[in-house]
């Protein structure tokens, strides 16, 4: 197992290191069915089908931020998907979740401001640091103070509370600002600790050194909003935080502000609410119609670690924007038992590698593929290009390394590649492979 540790004081950037001794040391008791619970947390920081079936009839966004956000093949957007591997010592992780199961849109959450290009522009004064990533997400400038001018809408304030975040989002153009413990000032100016800037076309996973939140994620990352409750349906991971997270990472977190060790869960790990869990288990929990929404999207999504808090909680959008209303109390998810949740792998690569040895056979019924499993993978995804164009998806979710193509034009060359797929991404192609399909 690789993890990545960090040293760190509140938000500033940070640098990664291999696996920590100690770390190693706790895994390894692990692994032998060892409780770990005497080694205590440090300091407090803060059925497919079934899910797959659910329709969305007449809902249309009724704004231009009623999207998801990020690409969909970001880990924040891929679905769990068939037959994952779950972490074999999963139960000491969730036997250290403690306390109440929340979503308080009033305490530490942030408000989403939509902005455009006609919004007015206001300087924001630094003291900390400010991050901005540019080149497509590849590239992560980091400067300390400053000031910034940032599309801001009149009356926009930060959440209440003491790290008083904000996000600003231009849907159009992707652009998306945050910051923490932000205030306005009576000039119409701006005061922040740490800010940043990212694009919602990208993967939700900047570079390592980004500072924002515990995890070293985009704010929007993971964040539920009133119009996915509504619509009944929320597509996308939900984020999480929990009382005492480890000072360790995985991917798609990038740092970690906790200082517990194993078998704290270290951010950016993923927990499952079981797929096996069905609708009446969610009414003998009495969930409501909106509570279950949550919980389908646990079951589909996964909910992945993103900060500490004084309890377990997901990250809700804040009440000053969301005017939640009747569709969300903090209560929501009190009833789901953590003893409900798997830990899925915490060795799983950020992206698997790729399938090799594809070939393709010419059959009665079409082209056949075959190709070899890829270990970290749990589904295939299909490409084909046809003599003139681009390589398109033709068949996604495909478990298993065989795959039949019937939608074939006869005395016509095709070209095929496969990519695999867990939950955390997309492998690179597999060597491309050229087939022509005649009828004699």
């Amino acid at each position: 197992m690789r993890l990545w540790a960090i040293s760190c004081d509140g938000e500033f950037p940070l640098a990664d290191s291999n696996i920590h001794p100690l770390l190693a040391s706790c895994l390894a008791l692990l692994a032998a069915g060892t409780c770990l619970c005497g080694c205590g947390p440090g300091a407090t920081a803060k059925g497919e089908e079934s899910l797959s079936a659910i329709k969305l009839e007449n809902w249309k966004p009724a704004s231009p931020d009623e999207v998801r956000p990020y690409t969909d093949d970001s880990p924040w957007n891929l679905p769990i998907g068939p037959n994952p591997r779950y972490e074999p010592t999963g139960h000491h992780y969730i036997s250290q979740l403690h306390g109440i199961f929340g979503a308080n849109p009033n305490k530490y959450a942030s408000p989403v401001y939509i902005v455009s290009a006609e919004t007015p522009l206001r300087e924001v004064s630094l003291s900390g640091w400010w991050s901005n990533v540019v080149d497509d997400g590849e590239r992560l400038i980091v400067t300390r103070r400053g000031v910034v001018s940032i599309p801001i809408p009149d009356g926009a304030l930060p959440a209440a509370g003491k790290d008083s975040n904000i996000i600003l989002w231009n849907p159009e153009s992707g652009d998306e600002w945050g910051f923490w413990q932000a205030e306005p000032g009576p000039d119409g100016k701006w005061l922040a600790r740490n800010g940043y800037h990212y694009n919602t076309k990208w993967s939700g996973v900047p570079p390592e050194g980004f500072v924002s939140g515990g995890a070293g994620s985009p704010y929007l990352t993971g964040l539920v909003r009133p119009w996915e409750l509504r619509r009944g349906r929320i597509d996308h991971a939900i984020g999480f935080a929990v009382n005492y997270p480890s000072s360790f990472f995985i991917y798609p977190a990038t740092k970690s502000d906790g200082s517990a060790m194993p078998p704290a869960l270290p951010e950016g790990a993923r927990l499952q609410l079981d797929p096996a869990l069905t609708e009446q288990d969610f009414d003998r929990w009495g969930l409501s119609r909106e509570g279950k929404v949550i919980a389908r999207a646990l079951q589909e999504y996964g909910m992945i670690l993103t900060d500490g808090s004084g309890h377990p909680k997901l990250s809700i959008e804040y009440e000053g924007t969301a005017k939640w209303g009747s569709l969300l109390d903090k209560d929501i998810v009190r009833r789901i038992p953590y003893s409900a949740f798997k830990l899925l792998s915490l060795d799983a690569p950020a992206r698997p590698d790729a399938p090799g040895n594809l070939v393709g056979e010419l059959t009665r019924e079409g082209i056949r593929l075959n190709w070899q499993p890829v270990a970290s993978a749990n589904r295939y995804r299909v490409q084909r290009r046809p003599p003139s164009g681009d390589f398109f998806t033709c068949a996604d979710n495909v478990v298993g390394t065989t795959w039949l193509d019937t939608t074939l034009e006869s005395n016509t060359g095709y070209e095929y590649r496969v990519l695999a797929v867990n939950h955390n991404g997309l492998s690179e192609p597999s060597r491309s492979v050229a087939i022509a399909f005649q009828v004699e």
